[in-house]
């Protein structure tokens, strides 16, 4: 902030003479910040961002063009990039709306998953809605959660709940593979896994500040 000695008075702002009586200011230009400066989640992670967007598109031309030289499978392409998009959504979404993250996952995963179950059985259930749809959907949903916890900062309720959510989409594609009703296994093994190694990476990172919570829960 710059000041005038014959005014007496000081000036905010850029200017070089006073707007009273002309004289030259002393001083320097630093002007302090009227209003608290605001972290945007997408400036400060925009790389991280920027090479989820980069996998996410190798992915997704590669499914195409894998199913593109083997039409016979299927056009399971598709669900590839359903399970993209619904991952983007989902973490827009989340991240926008970052109150009860776990429970705008659960819903948003319950819903679909119904959607799909109803639409497959009402068209004469092949059997797609539990073969990829909802794996994919759960590992989506898992890897939402996994870029949450690198962008925003979580309390350990909040891997506490993770821990038990991702435990559940781990638990449904085994429900469904002991149960015989799958006829392809590929992505309910790659939920499995996703599930395994998120619980893994959880308690392996944050298991002091897990245990110290337990012990808080449980009044040791």
């Amino acid at each position: 902030m710059k000041y005038c000695k014959s005014c007496k008075v000081s000036v905010v702002g850029k200017r070089k003479l006073c707007p009273l009586c002309q004289d030259r200011l002393i001083g320097d230009d630093y002007q302090e910040e009227v209003f608290p400066k605001i972290s945007f989640v997408y400036k400060e992670h925009s790389w991280f961002l920027k090479i989820m967007l980069l996998i996410s598109i190798i992915i997704a031309t590669l499914s195409v063009a894998l199913n593109i030289l083997l039409p016979g499978r299927g056009a399971w392409s598709l669900f590839v990039l359903g399970g993209l998009g619904s991952a983007w959504a989902s973490l827009i979404n989340l991240i926008n709306k970052h109150k009860n993250i776990p429970k705008n996952i659960v819903y948003q995963v319950m819903t679909i998953s119904v959607t799909v179950l109803l639409w497959d059985i009402l068209t004469g259930w092949r059997g797609w809605s539990i073969n990829y749809v909802i794996p994919l959907v759960c590992v989506a949903a898992m890897l939402s959660m996994a870029l949450i916890t690198k962008i925003r900062k979580l309390y350990i309720e909040d891997y506490i709940l993770y821990i038990i959510i991702d435990g559940l989409f781990g638990v449904v594609p085994i429900i469904f593979i002991i149960s015989g009703l799958l006829d392809v296994l590929y992505p309910s093994i790659i939920c499995i896994s996703v599930s395994i190694i998120s619980l893994s990476t959880i308690i392996i990172f944050e298991d002091k500040r897990l245990i110290a919570e337990i012990k808080r829960r449980l009044h040791v």
